[in-house]
């Protein structure tokens, strides 16, 4: 469960990327937002894996890069909010086209 969970807010920024709608400009603007929110989401899983030490777990508080996982308290809740927000206005204009 907790994977699903976890790969919901990229996987639907990948899907939400090929919503049609017939303003260019709407879309690309609609199309980075989404691709800078996953960027923003997978952020402190590729701090965590940059910071660790060869030969350590990259999960390990200690000596690993594991701390920068704690920043998914904030970034779970903003990004997923921000992912629902995205969604709406893309059903909303996929509708109007």
């Amino acid at each position: 469960m907790a994977i699903i969970l976890f790969l919901l807010i990229p996987v639907s920024g990948i899907a939400l990327l090929f919503v049609k709608d017939v303003n260019k400009t709407r879309k690309i603007t609609l199309n980075i937002l989404l691709i800078l929110n996953t960027i923003l989401f997978l952020l402190p899983l590729m701090l965590a894996y940059s910071n660790t030490p060869s030969r350590e777990s990259m999960w390990n508080e200690n000596t690993g890069g594991g701390a920068a996982l704690w920043l998914y308290i904030l970034i779970f809740p903003l990004t997923g909010i921000f992912q629902l927000v995205l969604f709406i206005l893309k059903l909303v204009y996929a509708s109007k086209s």
